[in-house]
């Protein structure tokens, strides 16, 4: 009734104290308790908690400030709050003292005894780190002199509260103030000051003859006490069980990356971060360890601030494409399932937490970043010039008349070929052009007609700060972002406010919004060559044609190939880039609100309702000056307007219960439910026949198109209940138990509802007595888990209901309108399922100077959602179904070294991660899934096997003769110098039969490097970042090395056979425009290796000195630059090597033109004021 009391009437502290005592203790036993209790430290001196006690049972309240205050208020003592971490207990009427104190931890072995040399009653006795070394205090101080100055983080230039400045080797020193300033007075003669504080590096400072220093300490290895999100809380990263990866943004600062995923990239172990494309605007795929889906997603549920995103937003980073990098203060990368269980059917393919930046309070703070730069593209294609292409050109038409014409010769003149036989433009149809005199041809490179130098520059500004009773935070940033590709590139604005405010002592509120705006403009740059895109089209155009007819800026219409040789079209790639545009507006509002209660007995009700508000309007158009393709009549000028909007809402209301029994016993308990909403709608209208190319709106064209996809709607929502219990004894035994049970829209009446448990265990082996004192081992902890968690991102929402569509009845004599079943439905559809089990070890060494993290992990998903083929006598061609089974197990290691210490420091993050996929099921029968990307079936998903690995053809070489091309199975028209394919079943011919396992796209294993380096305010930060084992099916190349003379070639096409003397490189085939002997099949011919080593970030910076900067009224000046994508090496031929075409789980990997990736170089300045 006591502790209750006191958190329903905080006015009656006072009259519970003068109470008659039932129990009495020391104020250091009860502090220890709090800083076990809480996950906290405090700094004093010793004087001060002397003879200090407390007679009073202790509230047991959750809030920790407010039981401190019960404990300090009746010894006359206070408290300043450093931060979430750290308090400064001194007295509350403390006047600056000559002789200050020291300030350190509670724990003893962190604490100096002068047991040996007490010192007189009238000198203080000091709690000290025992990094100082005190000898007998001198008594008589003849000639003295003040020093000053302000001690600050390193990591931001906030002042540090609380800082002990002491002169080393004496009694003397005096502790910082709110904002970090001191002053203390030493003997004339100097010394050495020595400033430490906890959580920070030690620093020592020679005074020499200065009067003023300003230093900055760095913050020292607190890898244990690191605070981590865990699903709807926190644990302290000692107590944790799971596997969970985190990452600061302090970590990835001065990086010019407008997506912080990008960011990310090379430094969390078991996360797969793929840049696909570069175009400005877009965001990486994210996938934590393998896939486990066929067709309901593989990316990772986005949890910012607490409010899960839509689950389906997997394309662009899972939502986060649209937030300021700047405005992240962590992210938690949660992986396995008993960290994932508690999000239940989305957490299958992990977590990805994002914690936003808070205001703290003190004094208030404004800080303005600005980065500008030049991006350029990393790699250009190696391309036939014109003399090269004219030749080979040749060669191939030559070699099709050949071999279609009985008795022709190859010095048959073109006059006497007929239409299809001839080589190209030998007759001046573009002036100068002619195949004969190939050396007076002029070489156009498209790709420096398409590609530039782009400016990127980023404008922020933020301030925060704030009181006891209201925090803050608000910033705007700005990024403007050119795209290498020409007229492409984003514009994006955001702002964000985040408001804290303890309204009583038992009430907390606040506000999180984020709204955002942004202007891109695309491209048309990826897709395969009859795309027609900017890219293809740049790279395919023969090299000689001229862009612009002479003297005009007319595109020249040959750029299309001329009438009467029936080339393909292909677009001019200029025209391309200046004759349509595309432009998306997206305006996004991301935002939730929070209420805190605290209840009676220790319990925290938090509720918290978010919304998520996206609106996207596109606007196409193309003008009347395309297609420009003589083999084709004139195409009108085309225009599309698409407008789409979605809302998200979620709510979620938690009850959470701490409690310790005793020193030894603690738990916490969570109980919490959570309702999620989401709507979308897309409307689409097209218009054509414009009459000029003025107004470009869609209502001043004529409005085409009637079908049903013009306009769509859809809607899917999800109840949630959840619960979580966490135990720890003596710090030393660890164990936690979630579940979940969902209730979703999408699935089948019969299976609505999914439950999802999870259990985990950890033993703090050196808490133990036989290891606690080692000297090596600082942390030993081992810890496994198992649990289940779903997937319910389906394509779909409702794949589970039968859907009706038009149809038109027969009644009577007419026909009536009506509707009719068009899809079957399935009442007992069900969300994929993930059970996994885990098992790790943490290691640190020498205080945690070295420190690994190792988990092995075992995760097999099943249920997977599918459509599978049905009988014809249903009427349908296919169902949704759960079918099948995927496993994924690998072992991921992180290793973070202090490789060096002192005023130079230099630490070291490396991490490896292994992953092997199998495919163990599939359906009743167990038949392969064949998947194609236009030209056929390209991949295969079986049983033993990768999902989605590359089907098709294994090339042996290519046939160097006639008795070569007779002695081995062949394609009926093989010639020699085409391509030998395996004759793989062994049945003596060469045929669909023979298609096999040509690679996969799935890496064996990735990495990841970042050293980063400081001396005297310079820090060098160098991320290192690759990929080992995967390959990609380059069907970009199959077209541009498809040796048929038809269109412009990659220089690889110079290694062709060309006669049995000339064989070649002995894989790459003759020139031959009649394209015999299957040459061009899907085959391991267009199978590269995909792994790559690449320096992904270098960055340089500097932080001035205080006494520079103070002059100006600054807080801190930083200025830096750096270096994105610095270096890649890899086999591949394509411009990069990360590119997945295709992003589904079945057709992974397979290149068909991409937007290349940029090179960044940028220059910054933080300002702080």
């Amino acid at each position: 009734m006591l502790a209750s009391n006191t958190l329903r009437q905080p006015s009656r502290l006072a009259q519970d104290y003068s109470r008659p005592v039932r129990n009495v203790r020391t104020l250091s036993d009860v502090l220890r308790e709090l800083e076990r209790k809480f996950g906290i430290k405090f700094a004093f001196q010793r004087k001060t908690l002397q003879d200090k006690t407390v007679s009073l049972p202790l509230p047991s309240s959750a809030d920790r400030e407010m039981v401190l205050k019960a404990v300090l208020k009746p010894n006359n003592l206070t408290f300043k709050k450093v931060d979430d971490h750290y308090y400064v207990i001194i007295e509350a009427d403390e006047a600056t003292s000559r002789v200050a104190p020291f300030l350190a931890p509670l724990e003893e072995s962190q604490l100096l005894q002068t047991r040996s040399n007490p010192m007189p009653d009238d000198r203080m006795s000091m709690v000290v780190p025992s990094s100082l070394h005190m000898r007998q205090p001198l008594e008589v101080i003849v000639q003295e002199r003040r020093i000053s100055g302000r001690v600050s983080a390193d990591e931001n230039a906030d002042g540090l509260p609380g800082v002990s400045v002491a002169l080393k080797n004496s009694t003397r020193g005096t502790t910082t103030d709110g904002s970090g300033n001191y002053s203390v007075t030493i003997p004339n003669e100097g010394g050495t000051l020595v400033f430490s504080f906890i959580g920070y590096v030690t620093q020592e400072v020679p005074v020499g003859s200065q009067s003023t220093i300003n230093i900055s300490l760095k913050q020292s290895d607190q890898t244990l006490n690191e605070v981590v999100v865990v699903g709807y809380g926190t644990q302290q990263k000692r107590d944790v069980t799971g596997s969970i990866a985190s990452i600061s943004t302090k970590n990835i600062k001065d990086q010019p990356v407008p997506n912080i995923v990008e960011g990310l990239t090379g430094r969390l172990p078991g996360v797969l971060i793929q840049q696909n494309t570069g175009a400005p605007g877009n965001s990486p795929s994210i996938k934590i360890r393998g896939l486990g889906s066929i067709s309901a997603g593989n990316g990772p549920l986005v949890v910012i601030d607490g409010q899960p995103l839509n689950s389906g937003d997997l394309a662009n980073g899972g939502g986060l494409n649209l937030l300021n990098p700047n405005d992240i203060d962590k992210i938690d990368i949660l992986k396995d399932a008993s960290a994932t269980a508690i999000y239940g059917s989305r957490g299958a393919n992990g977590v990805v937490v994002v914690t936003t930046k808070r205001g703290k309070s003190g004094q208030a703070r404004l800080t303005f970043d600005y980065y500008t730069g030049v991006q350029q593209i990393t790699k250009k294609m190696d391309m036939l010039n014109a003399q090269q292409f004219a030749e080979f050109s040749k060669e191939a038409f030559n070699n099709a008349y050949l071999e279609r014409v009985p008795g022709s010769k190859i010095d048959d003149p073109n006059s006497v070929r007929a239409a299809g036989q001839r080589y190209r433009y030998p007759r001046g149809e573009i002036a100068g052009v002619s195949f004969d005199n190939p050396g007076a041809l002029s070489s156009y490179d498209y790709q420096d007609m398409i590609f530039q130098n782009a400016p990127i520059s980023s404008y922020q500004l933020s301030a925060s700060g704030g009181s006891d009773k209201i925090q803050y935070m608000v910033s705007g940033n700005y990024l403007n972002q050119k795209g290498v590709v020409k007229r492409s590139g984003i514009d994006r604005y955001t702002i964000r406010t985040n408001i804290d405010a303890q309204i009583t002592s038992f009430l907390k509120m606040g506000v999180s919004l984020s709204p955002s705006f942004s202007v891109e403009n695309r491209a048309n740059t990826d897709g395969h060559w009859a795309s027609n895109g900017v890219i293809n089209a740049a790279l395919s155009l023969p090299p000689f044609i001229p862009i612009y007819q002479p003297n005009t800026t007319v595109y020249n219409s040959q750029a299309f190939y001329a009438a009467p040789y029936d080339w393909p079209g292909i677009t001019n790639p200029v025209a391309n880039i200046y004759e349509i545009d595309n432009q998306v507006r997206t305006t996004r509002l991301l935002g939730n609100a929070y209420a805190e209660v605290k209840l009676p007995f220790g319990v925290l009700y938090r509720g918290t309702i978010g919304g998520d508000i996206r609106q996207l309007r596109q606007n196409y158009y193309q003008t009347s000056a395309l297609p420009l393709n003589q083999l084709l009549p004139p195409t009108a000028n085309s225009a599309y307007a698409e407008n789409s909007q979605e809302l998200n809402w979620v709510t979620n209301h938690t009850l959470t219960y701490n409690k310790e029994i005793g020193p030894d016993h603690r738990f916490e308990v969570l109980v919490g439910l959570e309702s999620q909403k989401n709507d979308f709608e897309r409307t689409r209208i097209d218009a054509n026949n414009f009459p000029n190319d003025i107004v470009r709106t869609v209502n001043a064209g004529t409005i085409v198109g009637t079908n049903s996809s013009r306009n769509v709607r859809d809607q899917w929502s999800l109840a949630s209940y959840f619960g979580r219990v966490s135990y720890s004894f003596k710090d030393r035994y660890l164990a936690n138990a979630s579940f979940r049970r969902d209730g979703s829209s999408r699935f089948g009446a019969n299976n609505r509802w999914g439950t999802f448990p999870s259990a985990s265990v950890g033993w703090r082996v050196s808490e133990e007595s036989f290891l606690k004192n080692n000297r090596i081992i600082s942390e030993l902890k081992i810890k496994a888990s198992y649990g289940l968690s779903g997937n319910n991102a389906f394509t779909g929402n409702y794949p589970s209901i039968g859907l009706l569509g038009p149809d038109n009845y027969v009644l009577g004599n007419a026909l009536a309108n009506g509707l009719a079943v068009n899809s079957i439905g399935n009442d007992n559809l069900t969300w994929e399922k993930s059970r996994q089990t885990d098992i790790g070890l943490e290691l640190g060494i020498l205080s945690n100077r070295i420190f690994l993290t190792a988990d092995y992990y075992k995760r097999i998903t099943t249920d997977l959602l599918l459509a599978v083929q049905v009988p014809t006598l249903t009427g349908f061609t296919s169902a949704v179904k759960n079918i099948g089974k995927v496993e994924n197990k690998g072992l991921e290691l992180a290793l973070n070294t202090r490789n060096l210490t002192g005023a130079f420091s230099w630490n070291t993050d490396l991490n490896f991660s292994f992953n092997r996929n199998k495919v163990l099921a599939l359906g009743p029968t167990g038949d392969p899934i064949r998947s194609g990307t236009g030209v056929g079936e390209t991949n295969i998903t079986m049983i033993g096997e990768p999902l989605g690995s590359f089907y098709g053809y294994q090339q042996l070489g290519v046939f160097k003769n006639q008795a070569e091309l007779d002695a081995y199975p062949h394609f009926a028209d093989a010639r020699p110098g085409d391509v030998k394919f395996a004759d793989v079943n062994g049945d003596g011919k060469v045929d669909a039969n023979d298609r096999t396992l040509i690679g996969n796209n799935q890496p064996d294993f990735i990495y990841g490097m970042t050293n980063t380096f400081t001396y005297k305010g310079i820090d060098l930060g160098i991320v290192i970042q690759g990929v080992q084992g995967s390959t990609i099916l380059n069907l970009s190349r199959r077209f541009y090395e498809n040796l048929e003379g038809n269109a412009n070639e990659l220089t690889t096409v110079l290694n062709r056979w060309r006669s049995p003397d000339q064989p070649g490189d002995g894989k790459t085939p003759r020139a031959n425009t009649r394209s015999t002997g299957n040459n061009n099949a899907v085959s391991s011919r267009w199978i590269e290796d995909a792994s790559y080593f690449r320096i992904r970030n270098i960055t340089v910076g500097y932080n001035l000195r205080k006494t520079l900067i103070q002059k100006v009224k600054l807080q801190s000046l930083r200025v830096y630059g750096g270096v994105q994508n610095v270096l890649t090496v890899s086999k591949y031929l394509g411009y990069n090597p990360e590119v997945s075409g295709y992003e589904g789980p079945l057709t992974g990997g397979v290149d068909y033109g991409s937007y290349p990736l940029a090179r960044t170089y940028t220059i910054g300045v933080n300002i702080g004021l």
